[in-house]
């Protein structure tokens, strides 16, 4: 495996942004304003090539001939059909959605009125939400990579690179093709972010309001807290220890804490039982979403409350055979005390929970916007900010000249107002109504309907431009993802939460540092740590006895170490230290 040089010169287009120095403070309301104020930390890139070649440049276009004008004005139909193969998250039972994710109302209607023009035929690839890493690994090695490669996470991307899972692409190419989508990314300052090792790989979507969360919500039973005597949600992990021991004598929930495995990118994140504030070289080396954090404080504090919670009883014993739609089911039928998903107009299990739970009451937890420490756990309200940038797309390694085109034609077409809105809202009187304010309001039940949209108003097929739908505002963003047609109105908590969140951004709740370059250590243990190693000692560590933690946590931290996150920490460190990494505030 090549190893990458962090030695050479830095790239002369980001020097500037580098020089910035941090991440910026807290933006208004406006997501072009957050994305501008964040995006000016940029980590400096490398100008070192990429390991990765292209597609073999003498498979020429079989499209009449090149685009003769920017944008859709110019696009003409492929003389060859050219299949795109682009993918799209198969959530399975984990909420709202199409259950057939490659093959609906939606893909057909993308093909009508997409492919069908430019010759194209559009194919959509399941990839399995929870298995993400494992399940392009496999396609990759069938040599059956989709046209595109699309993630959230920075670092995921940047290990596809390193593995030679992508190909670089021509930005003047992006900006002839793609217009639109390209201004996209330079109207909120998310172009500088395109680079890996000095080479554009990224074509990167918007992400409104990306210095929070707020869609990720956690509804709790605030009818078990009146039931025992106990009024808001608990304060402290003291008092939520206290809410589940009363709840247990009183036989309203066996196992109120639940629990279901843990595997893959985003296991066990310990945003909340970090240091305040944070070490920065702590927080760039070993303070990413996707390898878990063992053998730190944070992920120490963070395993010896689980242990808690196991050694109590409150956490279902067999939580390590147990997978997120069993946590759904337990959640409908009363067993657990809080449940967490990202919030949407339309959400399956909460419509489940209230026709089975007809006289529950649930409440929203609302982050407070100021910094709040638990004493005697060392936990905090600090959350994990989403990226300034949404969904990132990079171009396999195998895709074709005329096959990354029709992925560039694909990103411009969606990129459309018409377009988007009709992915994003659905067809009027049937996905969505036009309320008095002229806005759309989302249909709160679609099942049954044959033109179902998928999981969150189909955002796993617009991700590509942008994370999040927006109407210009957000009051009316919050109003439109708000659960629909339900005897509770949850918009006002999401909101509280939303400007807590904003608050407390650049006061302890800071995105994950990026680095300009990939690490081959990340490649070469990343996938077996977090999918393997990290589940393994995280449930020795939870099952343990309560006087044997701390001793046993010094020794899987060790292990854990020397089966590869030393090495990414050194390297992480390497990079950190020449300048290719984003900084925190100062």
């Amino acid at each position: 495996m090549k190893k990458n040089s962090l030695q050479k010169v830095l790239a002369t287009a980001l020097v500037g942004a580098m020089a910035m120095g941090t991440l910026a403070g807290c933006g208004d309301d406006s997501a072009a304003s957050n994305s501008s104020a964040a995006s000016s930390s940029a980590p400096a890139s490398s100008s070192q090539a990429s390991s990765s070649a292209p597609a073999d440049s003498s498979q020429a276009s079989s499209s009449s001939s090149e685009t003769a004008e920017p944008g859709i004005a110019g696009f003409t139909a492929f003389e060859n059909n050219v299949t795109l193969r682009i993918p799209v998250y198969d959530r399975g039972d984990s909420g709202n959605g199409c259950s057939d994710v490659q093959d609906n109302y939606w893909t057909n209607w993308v093909q009508e009125n997409f492919g069908d023009q430019y010759n194209i035929t559009v194919e959509y690839v399941a990839i399995t939400r929870n298995a993400v890493m494992n399940d392009y690994a496999m396609l990759a090695a069938g040599q059956d990579l989709p046209t595109v490669c699309m993630e959230y996470d920075y670092d995921k991307l940047a290990t596809w690179q390193a593995e030679g899972y992508l190909q670089p692409y021509d930005m003047e190419q992006l900006k002839t093709v793609a217009p639109t989508f390209y201004q996209n990314m330079v109207d909120n300052n998310i172009d500088i972010y395109t680079k890996l090792n000095g080479e554009d790989y990224l074509c990167l979507g918007t992400r409104p309001y990306g210095n929070t969360n707020y869609t990720w919500i956690t509804w709790y039973r605030q009818d078990w807290i009146e039931q025992v005597g106990m009024t808001g949600y608990p304060k402290t992990n003291a008092e939520k220890l206290e809410l589940f021991q009363k709840l247990v004598d009183a036989g309203i929930a066996e196992h109120p804490a639940g629990g279901v495995k843990v595997a893959g990118a985003g296991a066990d994140q310990n945003y909340g039982w970090r240091d305040q504030p944070q070490d920065e070289l702590t927080w760039a080396t070993t303070g990413d979403y996707q390898v878990p954090a063992l053998s730190t404080e944070a992920q120490k504090r963070l395993l010896k409350f689980e242990n808690e919670l196991y050694n109590r009883g409150f956490k279902d014993p067999e939580y390590y055979t147990r997978d997120t739609s069993e946590a759904n089911s337990d959640f409908i039928n009363g067993k657990i005390f809080e449940w967490s998903a990202y919030t949407s107009s339309t959400i399956d299990p909460l419509v489940a929970f209230y026709e089975t739970n007809p006289d529950a009451k649930l409440g929203v937890v609302v982050n407070s916007g100021t910094l709040e420490t638990d004493p005697e756990w060392g936990s905090t309200n600090s959350f994990r900010p989403t990226n300034v940038f949404g969904c990132m797309t990079a171009f396999s390694n195998n895709a074709t000249e005329d096959e990354v085109k029709a992925a560039m034609m694909y990103m411009e077409w969606l990129s459309q107002e018409e377009n988007l809105f009709t992915m994003t809202w659905g067809i009027e009187g049937v996905n969505y109504t036009v309320g008095e304010d002229g806005d759309p309001v989302a249909v709160a039940d679609q099942k049954g309907l044959a033109e179902q949209q998928g999981h969150n108003n189909n955002v796993d097929y617009w991700m590509i431009v942008t994370a999040a739908k927006t109407l210009g505002s957000v009051e009316k963003d919050i109003k439109a993802i708000s659960p629909q047609g339900l005897p509770q109105d949850f918009y006002e908590d999401i909101l509280a939460n939303y400007k807590g969140q904003d608050k407390l951004y650049n006061n302890g709740a800071y995105s994950d540092c990026n680095f300009a370059t990939s690490f081959d250590s990340v490649a070469e243990y990343g996938d077996s740590l977090k999918e393997q190693v990290y589940p393994e000692y995280r449930d020795q560590l939870t099952m343990c006895k309560p006087e044997e933690f701390d001793a046993l946590y010094d020794e899987l931290s060790q292990k854990y170490l020397d089966a590869g996150y030393q090495a990414i920490i050194d390297e992480r460190k390497e990079a950190y230290e020449a300048g290719l990494s984003t900084k925190l505030p100062q």
